[in-house]
């Protein structure tokens, strides 16, 4: 979908101002352009009965968030729209706009309707609770070696500290698909490594909202795994555990209703993204790593004519069966009856694999269109998508309609 960047102006500031907004994040910058922050967010308020929009700008060293209503919100929109970001993503209750600036300045644009309606928060304190703040008094941030004594965040931790803020925000923006759990909220982190982010979801979801939640971190690495195992102990977290293993041999109890899985490698994603549609479970977070499973056949295979240019390079190769790969696993994801989000995790200067699924259960039904583009994108490319091969024989009323 394309269109002229006044009309798309026009269409974007109107869903911004209008009463069913939600949120809207725009971050990095056009090629050839400066921009003076690294990303801004926008999101809906309600300040003494008054309806404001809330513009939070992030820079490198700090935040700076201000609260506008009639005129000045629409000035303040206008203003952002007109900042050379290259990523825009608005979310209304009916809609989702994803719009990409190309190299020439055209932006390519991806729309599409709710299966139902998303809720509007217009709590005013929400972005200040999802947030941790440097200088707070936060223990397992200095246990896990992010800040020091006295809070400050080290030199060297500074992109890991805004990584598990961003976490937290992408988790935040969906949380309240959690709301009706009975009991705590099990949780499952696949190849959670040092486990900053384990350690970071069980903070967020006890300290900060409150709620009762079982952590659990799985990866294969016994001895990080110990390292984990004494860092909880020390922080007296006892609903926070680790076992070593592969993520197809976890077998839980209680299904988790929140599955994370951060640049587990190639197929290691595709297999928690089996486990979690095995469990049904209501809220998916997952960042891929790399994809040779794909790249793999792709490269066993002549290329239509039309892609030999694009394919001619080894990296560009790479990058189009990472965009292939995450594309087919969105459509499974959306077929199983989820609504799906791509979204930028970290910025593309602290690692090149910054996409993020983020994947919530919906009330309604699958998207059926999902099966036939997944059966058009595969015929073309003549490819077998490895959670395709995990699930068929697990999940088979999810492939009746040939994919």
């Amino acid at each position: 979908m394309t269109t002229d960047i006044p009309t798309l102006n026009s269409q974007i500031e109107a869903a911004l101002i209008s009463e069913a907004f939600v949120h809207a994040q725009f971050n990095g910058a056009q090629v050839g352009a400066a921009l003076p922050y690294r990303k801004v967010t926008v999101r809906p308020v309600l300040i003494k009965g008054v309806r404001h929009l809330q513009v939070s700008a992030f820079d490198d060293k700090q935040d700076t968030t201000k609260n506008y209503t009639g005129a000045d919100a629409e000035a303040r929109v206008r203003d952002l729209l007109a900042m050379p970001f290259r990523n825009w993503h608005v979310q209304t209750q009916a809609e989702t706009w994803q719009v990409q600036f190309s190299k020439k300045g055209k932006p390519i644009i991806s729309h599409k309707q709710h299966a139902a309606p998303l809720k509007v928060d217009l709590s005013h304190d929400r972005t200040k609770q999802h947030f941790l703040s440097e200088g707070a008094d936060i223990p397992f941030l200095r246990a896990i070696g992010i800040t020091t004594p006295e809070g400050r965040v080290k030199s060297d931790m500074r992109h890991k500290f805004r990584q598990i803020n961003e976490f937290l925000r992408l988790l935040a923006d969906e949380v309240g698909t959690l709301d009706t759990v009975a009991g705590p909220i099990e949780v499952v982190d696949f190849g959670c490594g040092s486990a900053h982010l384990t350690f970071a979801s069980y903070y967020y979801l006890t300290a900060i909202l409150g709620r009762e939640a079982a952590v659990t971190g799985v990866d294969l690495k016994a001895e990080l795994m110990a390292r984990n195992i004494r860092i909880a102990q020390e922080l007296g977290w006892q609903h926070v555990r680790f076992v070593v293993g592969t993520i197809a041999e976890y077998a839980p109890s209680v299904a988790p209703q929140l599955v994370i899985a951060l640049h587990a490698c190639d197929t290691a994603t595709d297999d928690a993204l089996a486990q979690a549609l095995l469990w049904d479970s209501p809220l998916v977070l997952c960042a891929p790593c790399c994809h040779h499973h794909l790249h793999e056949q792709l490269s066993q295979q002549t290329a239509p004519a039309a892609f030999t240019p694009l394919l001619r390079y080894g990296l560009f190769h790479e990058r189009f069966a990472d965009l292939l790969t995450d594309t087919f696993r969105t459509l499974v994801l959306r077929q199983a009856g989820y609504r799906v989000d791509v979204v930028e995790f970290v910025d593309a200067e602290h690692t090149p694999r910054n996409v993020l699924l983020r994947a919530v259960k919906t009330a309604g039904q699958p998207v059926r269109d999902a099966a036939a583009e997944y059966a058009q994108l595969q015929a073309y490319w003549q490819v077998t998508p490895y959670l395709e091969s995990a699930l068929r024989d697990k999940y088979p009323s999810l492939f009746q309609t040939p994919l």
